[in-house]
Parts: structure tokens; C-alpha cells; sequence
């Protein structure tokens, strides 16, 4: 579209005007033009909808090349979240460590795994995102968003019927009774949230708790292992490699201690699923390199 000019005839106010101009437009499309500044007022930008005008005054319509460039959302890049995999209907983030998945029931936590990806698809899509599952606070890795209720609740089903691959790879601080294995737990959440492996399924409230593990490589008495789990109880692979005597080093709640990297060693690695359009998925975090020198160096 080329310039128009257009001298005003009769009282009113700029968007009116507009309007007699650009008689199919909304007015919404009518105000992005005057917010645009693609609208003069006798040559001079006019960003004031109401603004008065009289006749003989020059009115004049700019071309979208001749408007403000589009506006930039402002974001945080340091919060932008680390992107494995996204497509129409599912997304797949590297979730750092430290961070909570989503708000705890308290809901004062603003910044999340879960808050994160929703302003990344707010700022490009003006879409939703639904959380599937959740990787505790001190983990990282394979996060799984779902682009809308469908999806979502597709997605969920698997994890029910326990026919998502979820690998996590670990330093343990000790070595496992054999190369590979299987703990089969039974894990009791209490009131205030602790969670503990109980004796059998008998104890209330416990749930099944299950845990394959293959043994990657030891160095001196610790092992980098990776864990595939059939079941998602929270802490299950601290607690389950406590109970072996080889815990995830760095674990201060159920572990040893602190190490020198300051961080749980647990990364949830690869996710393996079948997509809504039918086809198998696999996807990778890399595992943090801190966990070779800590593997090595304590």
C-alpha cells in the first residue's frame, strides 16, 4: 500500500477520520496504525486516538514498511529456557539444577521450570503449556511440556502404563553390588512431605518403587551409573542408592554430604515416547560435565 493524503472535511477526531479512510478496518486494526505512528497530522506523527481535528487540517496513512518496527517482548535470556525438542504439540527442555518444576502448593515461587516455558510460548505462540511430570528441585535434564490438554493427557497415560523410557545417569559415592540390578521398594510420603523406603507394601500410604541400574564405570569407590526407572516416586533413585550404600553424591538429605561441585550428581538424560502423531521419540540431555571430574575427583 502507498501513501495516503487525505485533507479533512468535516469536525471530528482522528480515529472517526481514519475510519471514513479505512471503512472495512476494525477499529483495533485502526488503532495499531495510529500506535505504529503510520498516522500524520498535518506531516507530524499522531499517536492520540481522540485527538481533535478540524477541516482543512491534512491526515495522512503511512505504509507498514514506514511504521515502528515490530516490538520486541522483553525477556530475560538468562531464563530462557534450553530447548531439546519442540514442535506443534510438545516441547522438551533441559531443566537446569536448582530450579523447581512448578510451584509447591504454596504458590510463592515465581520463577520455575513450568513459568519459564510458558513465557517462552506466551512471547512466540500466544499459546498454553501444560506441565506431564516433574524432575525434583536438585535434578536436571529431559523435562516434558505438552502444547495442549490432548497432548497432555496422551502423554500422561504413558507414564501411567509405565511405557515412557526415563534414563537418568549418577556419581554414586560407592559401588553397587552388581553391574546391573533392579531395586524394587516400597516408598511412604508422610504428612510434612518426607519420604522414606518402608518395609513393605503393607506400611500405609506406601507406593511401589522400581529402579533398574547399569554400572558405567567405577573409579576408585565411586560409580557412574545409569538408572532406568519404571515408577516416579519422589527421591526414589537417592533413596533407593542410599539403601544400597552407594548414595548420589552430593545428596544432603538422604546422603553423604555436600561434594566439591555443590550439586546433587543426578541427571535425568534421555526420555524415550511415543509422539500424538503415532511416532517414537528419543531424546538426550547431555550428562554435566562436572560429573566426569567429580567421578574422578570427589
Amino acid at each position: 500500500m502507498s501513501r495516503i493524503d487525505h485533507t479533512i472535511s468535516e469536525e471530528g477526531n482522528l480515529l472517526s477520520i481514519i475510519a471514513l479512510i479505512h471503512p472495512t478496518a476494525s477499529k483495533n486494526s485502526l488503532r495499531k496504525m495510529i500506535d505504529s505512528g503510520r498516522i500524520l497530522l498535518n506531516n507530524k506523527i499522531c499517536r492520540i486516538a481522540k485527538t481533535p481535528v478540524s477541516p482543512g487540517q491534512l491526515i495522512s496513512v503511512l505504509p507498514k514498511s514506514e511504521g515502528d518496527a515490530p516490538r520486541q517482548l522483553r525477556r530475560n535470556l538468562a531464563k530462557d529456557p534450553d530447548i531439546l525438542f519442540e514442535d506443534k504439540q510438545i516441547l522438551v527442555v533441559n531443566k537446569p539444577v536448582g530450579l523447581l518444576s512448578v510451584s509447591t502448593d504454596l504458590g510463592n515461587e515465581k520463577d520455575t521450570m513450568h513459568s519459564r516455558v510458558f513465557e517462552w510460548v506466551k512471547g512466540k505462540e500466544k499459546g498454553r503449556i501444560f506441565i506431564v511430570h516433574r524432575l525434583d528441585r536438585e535434578t536436571s535434564g529431559c523435562m516434558l511440556f505438552a502444547k495442549d490438554i490432548h497432548t497432555k493427557e496422551m502423554l500422561q497415560h504413558q507414564f501411567f502404563e509405565r511405557s515412557i523410557e526415563r534414563i537418568y545417569h549418577a556419581v554414586l559415592e560407592g559401588i553397587l553390588p552388581s553391574e546391573t540390578g533392579i531395586s524394587h521398594d516400597w516408598i511412604q510420603q508422610s504428612k510434612d512431605l518426607r519420604v522414606r523406603i518402608v518395609p513393605s507394601e503393607n506400611s500405609k500410604d506406601s507406593k511401589e518403587a522400581i529402579t533398574h541400574w547399569n554400572v558405567e564405570e567405577i573409579v576408585g569407590d565411586r560409580t557412574l551409573v545409569s538408572l532406568s526407572i519404571k515408577t516416579g516416586r519422589r527421591a526414589q533413585i537417592r533413596l533407593q542408592m542410599n539403601a544400597l550404600n552407594a548414595p548420589v553424591s552430593g545428596d544432603t538429605m538422604y546422603g553423604r554430604g555436600r561434594n566439591s561441585a555443590g550439586r546433587l550428581c543426578l541427571h535425568a538424560s534421555s526420555l524415550r515416547f511415543i509422539h500424538p502423531n503415532g511416532e517414537e521419540m528419543f531424546v538426550t540431555s547431555q550428562i554435566p560435565s562436572i560429573f566426569r571430574r567429580i567421578l574422578r575427583n570427589g
